[in-house]
Parts: structure tokens; sequence; C-alpha cells
């Protein structure tokens, strides 16, 4: 069999803080270990982001920055970034360009049709959608011109379109019709779950200031509109109202934010009188505040899979989740491995109630076995390289 180009350029649109930056950590770091040569172009994080570019560094990733690049649509800076791919990938020569994210999709695709059509017709063409920018992120105006270039783009260039949860795909190739039945796969993301094995039950409550006997209630992810952490406070609330002291709780938000986000929170923390609230910032290690934690929470209007449900499935914490996205194929169509509801506050207040009140040992004990059969960082290359090796016919 011929010797097959194992170079593969991948784009992102930045490494900020959340899912796609660990898993384009882990994916390109687990196929360098099988001897795939891997260059990550990557555009800079916003303001009020935290950098998560350290990650790649620590797994040995090949960096780019394409100063352009930006979540924003800006022609001229568009036009840039495209430029600037371009003569990378002519520069690499990859036989695999695989993009992630809506700007990086974007960027990277558009290129990787000036690549292929003047240097190597031959190079196939990957994206992942790790979630979406159809709903709830943008104006309707913008959505909509995203899903009309999200449609032209499937169509046109892309070889595989990646979907990380069966419910994603169903929203993003039924509801969306992007792409066509033949280019779609699910393969789920991989999480490393090492942290779980030492977790810190006491550190970061000493730092917060937190007693042993509450009872904390966290949420993790960076703080933005489409995560609805006003929902989170707004189901504290509730749960304080509920319990009228009789639990001593403690709700925690790590993660950051813009200033004005932040400020929109601790107001209305301060307006529904929710003293018992911490906001812990951005928190680099998952052994000390998932070991901090009781309860996860998510509130997300909108989510693809939510690595912040894996990691604490992996710690053995109870999660009460939205229905949004691929949650429920991760808490199950009957909340078999977490409370699954609707995005209302005091839907969330009774699923939160029921967790504290209620043993949840089966359905924790379920949650971790889940994770680790079907989310390993190991599966997640494994099936990342067999698709490599179809599209390039070395099967």
């Amino acid at each position: 069999m011929k010797e097959v180009n194992k170079k593969v350029v991948r784009v992102i649109t930045r490494l900020n803080v959340g899912g796609p930056a660990k898993h384009v950590a882990w994916l390109s770091n687990g196929l360098d270990n099988l001897e795939w040569d891997n260059v990550l172009l990557y555009g800079p994080i916003e303001e009020n982001e935290d950098d998560m570019s350290a990650l790649c560094v620590q797994h040995g990733v090949d960096m780019r920055l394409v100063h352009e690049m930006q979540r924003e649509i800006d022609l001229t800076k568009d036009v840039v970034s495209v430029w600037r791919a371009f003569k990378v990938f002519k520069k690499e020569n990859p036989s695999i360009i695989h993009t992630h994210t809506a700007k990086g999709g974007m960027v990277g695709r558009t290129a990787a049709i000036l690549y292929k059509l003047l240097y190597n017709r031959k190079v196939k063409i990957v994206h992942t959608f790790h979630g979406h920018s159809f709903h709830g992120y943008f104006s309707k105006a913008k959505q909509l011109t995203f899903l009309s270039v999200e449609r032209f783009l499937a169509a046109t260039i892309t070889d595989k379109i990646i979907t990380i949860s069966a419910a994603q795909q169903k929203e993003i190739l039924g509801r969306f019709k992007v792409g066509n039945k033949n280019k779609h796969v699910v393969i789920n993301l991989g999480i490393d779950t090492s942290f779980s094995t030492v977790l810190d039950k006491t550190a970061l409550r000493s730092n917060l200031g937190i007693q042993s006997d509450e009872l904390v209630v966290g949420i993790v992810g960076r703080i933005a509109p489409i995560k609805h952490h006003s929902l989170f406070v707004k189901t504290a609330h509730e749960a304080n109202q509920w319990f009228g002291g009789k639990k001593k709780l403690r709700f925690v938000i790590i993660g950051e934010g813009s200033s004005k986000d932040v400020g929109d929170l601790k107001n209305l923390a301060a307006e529904l009188k929710v003293s018992n609230l911490v906001f812990a910032g951005n928190q680099s290690n998952p052994a000390l505040f998932y070991g901090a934690l009781d309860v996860l929470m998510l509130t997300s209007k909108n989510e693809g899979t939510p690595v912040s449900i894996l990691e604490a499935f992996a710690a053995k914490i109870p999660v009460v989740a939205t229905n949004v996205g691929g949650v429920v194929d991760l808490l199950g169509t009957k909340s078999e491995r977490g409370k699954l509801v609707e995005q209302d506050s005091s839907a969330l207040c009774a699923a939160l109630i029921d967790t504290i009140e209620n043993d949840q040992q089966k359905q924790i004990e379920e949650a971790q076995q889940f994770v680790m059969q079907h989310y390993s960082i190991k599966i997640l290359v494994n099936k990342i390289q067999k698709l490599y090796l179809e599209l390039l016919g070395q099967t």
C-alpha cells in the first residue's frame, strides 16, 4: 500500500477557556503519538477571556497564530485570515484540513477552496461542529448569514462533517439542513479524566471562605449570555427560599466574562438578595474546583457536548442541566445520568432539591461508567484516525 501523507492542518477560531480548546489539544497530541504531523492555526482570544493556549503548548502542539481571525464578522480581517491560512496550507501541503468552530470553519474551508483548486485537488476537508451559531448567539441576520455560509461550505468543499452527539447531528442535519446524510458522522468528544483520581475537597473551599458543612452548587464555564448564568442566579434565589436556612447552601460561578456580563449578574444577585453566591473567576485546576462541588448545574440556551458535564461525571458529581443541544445524549432521555429539565428556574430548583434530598449514588455511578466507556481520548483519537485514513483511501 502506498505510504500516506499524514500531515494535518487544523483551524480553530481561538483557544479560549472551554471544551473546543481542550479538544484540539488532546486530539492533536494523540494523533502526534500515532505519527500524524499536526499544525494548529488559531486566532487571538477576545477581551475578558482567559487563554488556554498553554494547554496546547503543554501537549507539544505546533501552533500558528492568525492575528486577524476573530469571532465577529469583519470582511477585511476575514479576507486577510483566509489568505494567511491559504499560505500555511501551501507551505505545509496537508492531506487533511480539519476545521473547528464557526469562524475557524469558515476561514479554514474558504482557504481550502483556493488551496484545493490551485495546488492539491486530493486534499480532504473535515469540519467539526462543537456547537453552532444558528440560534442563541447573534442577531437573526447574522445567524442567517452563518447558516447560509455553512450550507454552502458543506455542499461545495467539505468531505466529512463531524457532530459530537446524536442530538446535535439531528439538529444540524435535520433542522438546519447543513450537509447531507452521507457526509455526516457522529464522533464523541474525548476528555482527560485523570484529575478525578486526585480531587482536592478542601483547597478551593478554603480559598473562597466556604465552610466544610456547606453544600456547594456550581456552574462551570465562561460567563456569556449563551450560558444563561442569570438563570443560575434565579435558581439560587428560589432554592434559598425553599430551604429557608434549613440547609447551608453556597452557589459558585467558576469562569470569567466581560465586565458588563459579570456586573449584570452581580446586580441581579443583589436585587434577588442572593448573598450566598461566590464568583470564583477562572480556575485552571479541575481537581480543585470539581473537588469543591457537591452539585454541578448547567443553564445554557445552546450547547454541543458540554465538557463540564463530562468532567462532573468523571468526578462523580450529580448534574442538573437544561435540555438543550447534545445535553440529552449525556444525561439520557429519562434523566438516567442526571436531572434534565427545561430552561426554567422553578424546574431547575425542583431538580436541585430532589438531587440534594435524595440519594443519587446509582445515577452518579452510571454517569461515571458512561464517560469512561464512551468519552476517552484514546477512543476519540482512534476514531478520527480511522476517518482520516478512510478519506485518504487507506482502508
